[in-house]
């Protein structure tokens, strides 16, 4: 505890990310990680060789970014340091641990930004009792990406924001929730398409309640957006009981596509 009370206060972090729990949302993942180390490895495993493969389909040298870079757990960055001329690592809170990690590389740059283009927005409409907000994800100065890689975030985007929804503005409809909520994800599809010439992505599909091995509980991942079928697929163990609840175990089905394209309707 007193190593996420230290990681809490002092990881720089925007206001916005602060108050809407991006940072302790980071400081939780990484202390989850710790605990559940061995239950997750087969998961990093898979996501880095993943990431690796996806980048040795795009060209050397050029820029690829790394949306929801986090804590560079799933991330093989010395791997895409040596490959690209430059690595941009994006998400709303850079740890200290991704800090020193990326200040190992000459060529590895942070940046912090809200991918979704929405946090502000949503931020001011709650305040004032307006409409939610429609995605604008950011455009990004420079040569395009020669690879954009999301991990894990399709299914991760419209969390916080439904937390804030929940608590500002109750009355919401659930109809304008989940448009919302999917509007969230379509638009990420559509932003790493265009920002990229090959565009690679993991993310949990479904989740699946476990007691003693068998399921009880299964949930979509993917906010009602039809995918294709995914390149490769694999279980990560994410919280093995009594993790999140003392007799079931909770497993997250990941799909992997090597360059998906940008959906054609929302």
């Amino acid at each position: 505890m007193l190593r996420e009370a230290f990681e809490y206060l002092t990881t720089p972090c925007t206001p916005l990310a602060r108050r809407y729990g991006y940072l302790a949302e980071a400081v939780a993942l990484g202390a989850r990680h710790r605990r559940q180390r061995r239950s997750w490895a087969p998961h990093v495993d898979a996501c880095r060789s993943f990431i690796q493969e996806a980048a040795e389909r795009a060209p050397r040298g050029g820029r690829a970014l790394v949306a929801g870079s986090g804590l560079l757990i799933e991330v093989p960055l010395p791997f895409l340091a040596e490959r690209f001329g430059e690595v941009v690592l994006v998400d709303m809170v850079h740890t200290h641990t991704a800090r020193l990690q990326a200040r190992r590389h000459p060529n590895v740059r942070l940046l912090t930004l809200d991918v979704t283009g929405t946090l502000a927005s949503l931020d001011a409409a709650l305040s004032g009792g307006s409409p939610l907000p429609s995605p604008s994800p950011p455009n990004l100065a420079g040569v395009r990406f020669a690879l954009a890689v999301s991990c894990n975030l399709l299914s991760q985007l419209p969390l916080l924001p439904l937390d804030a929804i929940d608590r500002k503005a109750p009355s919401t409809p659930e109809t304008e929730r989940a448009r919302f909520a999917r509007s969230l994800a379509h638009s990420h599809l559509s932003w790493l398409a265009r920002i990229a010439e090959q565009t690679a992505l993991f993310t949990d599909t479904e989740s699946h309640w476990l007691e003693h091995g068998t399921l009880q509980e299964r949930e979509d991942s993917t906010w009602g957006l039809t995918l294709p079928p995914p390149d490769r697929n694999w279980d990560w163990d994410i919280a093995p009981a009594p993790e999140e609840d003392h007799r079931r175990s909770l497993r997250h089905r990941v799909g992997a596509w090597f360059n998906l394209a940008a959906p054609s309707g929302t």
